[in-house]
């Protein structure tokens, strides 16, 4: 059958391990013809994709197969703005103009963020009776609101009043839900009004195969790395990775490190801070590493790199500037690696945490507390050395990726068949 996908931000290098190309790989090898709707626009880089130069009538065909079909929009400098909405709105547009003259799929599955290009892919199959999905994976636009200082929460509400009634009608519109946690499932279902059917599913990220320091070798990374890495032998390896947003960030877990090295009770020289990434901010994190001597500056990691460099620390780190549910890529990345997760989220993340052991969760936005924590866990490398064998185990029972995105596939591929099946029938 043919499928479609849209995530307007999705990273087309380097991105084999994010949700929508795992999806999109096994819809593939399923033997479905599957097309990627995203923005023009890089949202990482901030730039016009390079990739459009390559494309043949408006498509650019990824070696697997999968076909990427680009909207165009305006383009923003900051991630939050009135330009970016904008921008969204023109590729909503820009998406609907390309569709109509396409051949029709069978299903359709949006990411959510965003909710704009959300709506115009479900309006589309909602004109052309196609069912349709939507992966619930934040809280758009909602999430504008949870964020912004008291005395702006009534203004930026109002501001955003016809947006969160176009993310509503997207919600309620869409044959079914998806979500990479039940928190934000419950609140997908929560802003469609309905409550929970047989069709809306949760299927957990599991965005990395399980990786050890043999299936992941140091060969994998280049010599400034391994440098890294051997500095750090016979140290307790605390590792944050991924992308610096204004929800994660590592400057909370730097802060919390100048704590422990101020701290005359604490030997500095017992521990290493590892931080690989870019984002928000990305200069005075890279300032702040250079005058802590325990941390160390990874840059931006490709995914074999991340896997080397996770399976050999000791703790990843999930800070959280506000308290908000999360079960993101970065805590799926520790848990793949064998390592516990000091965490800062609420939600599913946090309980498993509870129930398993596998981890510590800490108050979000707490440095303090952040840092009684770490150094809990380097007194403790006995506790540290059980939590990875509960994660490994864990991994492997609950978040192994075949299982999990080949239970997508089949959701995907059980919806449209229940939906041709009525469409026969009546």
């Amino acid at each position: 059958m043919i499928v479609w996908l849209s995530t307007i931000g999705q990273r087309l290098d380097h991105a084999d391990n994010t949700r929508t190309m795992l999806l999109a790989r096994y819809l593939i090898e399923r033997g479905h013809d599957v097309t990627l709707w995203t923005s023009a626009f890089d949202h990482i880089r901030k730039q016009w994709r390079t990739e459009m130069a390559d494309a043949v009538d408006g498509c650019w065909t990824m070696p697997n197969g999968l076909e990427v079909r680009f909207m165009q929009g305006c383009g923003y400098k900051r991630n939050i703005g009135v330009r970016r909405l904008y921008d969204h709105l023109l590729a909503a547009r820009d998406f609907r103009r390309e569709a109509e003259v396409l051949p029709r799929p069978d299903i359709v599955v949006a990411s959510l963020p965003d909710h704009v290009t959300a709506a115009a892919m479900v309006g589309f199959a909602r004109d052309h009776c196609i069912p349709s999905l939507i992966d619930v994976r934040d809280k758009w636009p909602d999430i504008f609101h949870d964020y912004a200082p008291a005395p702006l929460k009534p203004l930026v509400r109002a501001g955003l009043l016809f947006e969160s009634r176009r993310a509503r009608g997207a919600l309620h519109q869409a044959t079914a839900l998806v979500a990479m946690m039940n928190s934000m499932l419950d609140w997908g279902l929560a802003k469609a009004g309905r409550g929970r059917t047989d069709k809306d599913k949760v299927f957990y990220l599991s965005t990395m195969e399980s990786a050890d320091s043999v299936s992941a070798p140091l060969a994998d990374l280049g010599e400034e790395h391994r440098e890294i890495l051997a500095d750090s032998e016979g140290k307790a390896v605390f590792t944050f990775v991924g992308t610096y947003n204004r929800t994660q960030h590592p400057l909370l877990v730097i802060e919390a490190f100048e704590l422990l090295s101020r701290d005359p009770g604490f030997d500095s020289s017992r521990i290493r801070l590892l931080i690989g990434g870019d984002g928000v901010d990305a200069d005075e994190v890279d300032r702040r590493i250079a005058a802590l001597p325990s941390a160390r500056r990874l840059g931006w990691l490709k995914p074999p790199e991340m896997r080397a460099i996770l399976s050999r620390s000791d703790v990843g780190l999930l800070p959280m500037n506000f308290a908000s549910p999360a079960f993101n890529n970065k805590a799926f990345a520790y848990l793949a690696c064998g390592i516990p997760i000091l965490n800062g989220a609420l939600g599913d993340l946090a309980e498993l945490i509870a129930e398993q052991d596998v981890g510590v969760n800490v108050p979000a936005g707490d440095a303090a507390a952040l840092a009684a924590s770490i150094k809990a866990l380097v007194d403790d490398p006995g506790r540290v050395a059980a939590m990875k064998a509960r994660v490994r185990d864990l991994y492997a029972a609950s978040f192994d990726q075949d299982r999990t995105y080949g239970d997508y596939v089949a959701h995907v591929e059980a919806i449209a068949a229940g939906w041709k099946a009525t469409q026969t029938s009546g």
